[in-house]
């Protein structure tokens, strides 16, 4: 709680924060059981904020997947002390006969204390990696994710140990409810099927189980599958917030199968890439005594326990083959349940060594001190690397965006993660600026959005319904449809709303590119406004927009979203001063480009993008090389 964000996020946080509190419907997959459990949240009697009070849901969720895997661990651990005992038992070796029972049971004792202490430690080693924390400190599915992942790993090792018909029975259903609930959450669970079938498949096998009772155990699936039906029938009340329109069959299996991220998936050139990524910073993300622990647990699982070393292996290798093909900003998280799998290794390792400890020293006391040695250079290492309760970085971007557009303006933008997903909270939860309509680039290039201004700004729609529906019926040709006649329509239904609609201001972000958008604006001219571009009639002049400061508070640790924000401050700021020097405001010009320098007060600050581009410090050069042409 302590690390937790105060306010809106970069990526989907906003647009949670919006589906969750209305009820709305998120992007594919449309995440339904999240969405409830996130609108009992948002109306809960703590927090100032909807956001503050679902940011907590997601730390909840972290703490209680800590506590789990916690308690699967153990499990672990006693699977390992019965198959040792097995072995012991069919090589003849006896245990030695202690002088009474109270010996034996002060034995059974210390070895479940040397259990739970090996647990504990395993859990904080889990929980204080960056990955793993990180879901816990803002709204996100993954927090969730993470807490059924490692509860559907404790209920399937105590299904696959049962023996007892009566509580077979009962663990089995729990199994599969808790399945298909973690299915309604977030449909990458279907990555954990290989595992449980390993464990499954040999229990089924070696017990002759009736196929009529698998097919009676695993029905359960189906009731957690069903809050699916969420997206139709919400659908069918026309939330402000819904992504796509589910509304049929074929629109809810795009839904289901992310049809609109479909080319982000396998796309041949990021595999290696991801992959390499996750080994290159594993050790910088879960630190380098947790690795020596992995890798002694991996080698004793094996030795002692072959099924279930195979188990966990069969975890981590769909979850890495699935995140290094799946190429979106927040990827590291579909690495979750492999960091996960790795960390029982870790677990069974460090109970390892606390069992050679108290061996060593015929004592308890020294692992005692172990606890704290191996966790805590973890929580201290990673704490300001988590710690986002001082992040108001993407509110205040936001805010200072708005100051600068005018009252009942049309706003088309083109980022989801930086700008669109935190206005949906801001717009329909906070009220913030809700006179403005904004107007999504994927929503409208997939053609769904049209309905939501049909729906709910109905002048809007009519006054380019022509245009509109034109574009949307070519659309609909799907392969057969010519790609370049296809952009002339999506660029005729874009001029159509800004020409139909004088009475609004008409503003569009700076990712827009006037090179490669050559339809969007002809006969019109834009000049920077604040940090959007606002659009003018050829022939009419330019409001005064008087010169301003752009306050904002600084991330403490690097983010590449953050630098895409700095980034189109520096833009905006510079085009600003340019602007200003063509018209002779020479001394106004330096200030808006001196601002815009100030973005990167410090050279560190400076960090690398994804893509390997250097694009701030080449902006800092750029932005440079303007004032020097301004001074002369």
């Amino acid at each position: 709680l302590l690390t937790l964000t105060p306010t809106v996020d970069f990526i989907d946080s906003g647009e949670f924060g919006a589906v969750c509190a209305t009820l709305g419907i998120a992007h594919p997959t449309g995440y339904p059981l999240f969405t409830l459990i996130g609108y009992l949240f948002s109306h809960l009697p703590v927090a100032g904020r909807v956001i503050g009070r679902l940011n907590i849901m997601s730390a909840l969720f972290a703490g209680l997947g800590a506590g789990v895997f916690t308690i699967l661990l153990k499990q672990f651990f006693e699977i390992m002390e019965i198959a040792g005992a097995k072995k012991r038992g069919k090589r003849g070796k006896k245990p030695k006969v202690t002088s009474g029972r109270e010996k034996e049971k002060a034995q059974s004792a210390q070895r479940e204390k040397l259990q739970w202490l090996a647990a504990g430690t395993g859990g904080l080693l889990l929980c204080w990696t960056v990955v793993f924390w990180e879901t816990g400190t803002t709204l996100e599915v993954y927090s969730l994710h993470a807490l059924f992942t490692v509860l559907l790993f404790s209920l399937a090792i105590r299904y696959a140990q049962e023996n007892n018909p009566g509580r077979e029975l009962r663990l089995g259903l729990i199994f599969y409810l808790v399945l298909g609930l973690s299915l309604a959450n977030h449909l990458t669970t279907g990555l954990l099927f290989p595992a449980f079938l390993l464990l499954f498949l040999v229990k089924y096998i070696s017990q002759k189980t009736p196929f009529s009772r698998i097919i009676l155990v695993t029905f359960p699936v189906l009731i957690g599958i069903a809050f699916y039906l969420y997206l139709p029938i919400r659908a069918a009340g026309h939330p402000m917030i819904m992504w796509g329109e589910p509304t049929t069959l074929g629109a809810i299996w795009d839904n289901l199968t992310v049809a609109d991220f479909s080319s982000r998936l396998f796309t041949h050139q990021s595999e290696g890439e991801n992959l390499l990524d996750f080994f290159l910073r594993f050790p910088g993300r879960v630190g380098y005594l947790p690795i020596p622990l992995i890798i002694w647990g991996m080698v004793l699982l094996y030795k002692k326990v072959r099924s279930y070393f195979f188990f966990v292996l069969a975890v981590i290798i769909p979850s890495l083959a699935y995140a290094a093909t799946y190429n979106v900003g927040d990827n590291i998280f579909y690495f979750n349940p492999a960091y996960i799998a790795l960390f029982i290794f870790g677990g069974v390792g460090v109970y390892a060594l606390f069992q050679y400890i108290s061996r060593r020293f015929h004592a308890v006391w020294p692992v005692w001190m172990l606890i704290i040695i191996i966790p805590l250079p973890e929580l201290v290492r990673n704490y300001p690397r988590v710690d986002e309760s001082d992040n108001y970085f993407v509110e205040d971007y936001i805010y200072n965006m708005f100051s600068a557009i005018e009252p009942n303006a049309i706003l088309f933008a083109l980022d989801c993660q930086i700008i669109l997903h935190p206005l949906y909270y801001y717009q329909t939860v906070e009220h913030f600026r809700d006179d403005v309509l904004v107007l999504p680039n994927h929503g409208l290039q997939k053609g769904w959005f049209a309905n939501r201004l049909k729906d709910h700004y109905p002048e809007i729609y009519r006054r380019s319904d022509r245009e509109i529906e034109d574009y949307r019926g070519y659309l609909k040709r799907g392969e057969r449809a010519d790609p370049r006649v296809l952009e002339k329509k999506y660029f005729t239904m874009l001029f159509s709303i800004i020409t139909h609609n004088p009475d609004r201001p008409i503003y569009i972000t700076s990712e827009f590119n006037p090179v490669q958008n050559p339809y969007f604006h002809p006969g019109y001219y834009r000049i920077p406004e604040g940090l959007c571009w606002r659009l003018y009639r050829e022939g009419e002049a330019p409001h005064e927009f008087p010169y301003r400061e752009f306050s904002y508070r600084e991330l403490a640790y690097p983010h590449k979203d953050a630098d895409a924000v700095r980034h189109a401050y520096m833009y905006m700021l510079n085009e600003r001063g340019k602007y200003e020097a063509s018209r002779g405001n020479y001394d106004i010009a330096l200030r808006w480009i001196d601002q815009a320098l100030g973005v990167y007060p410090e050279k560190e600050l400076l960090s690398e993008h994804s893509n390997g581009t250097w694009v701030v410090p080449n902006r800092y050069r750029e932005i440079q090389k303007t004032r020097d042409k301004v001074l002369r």
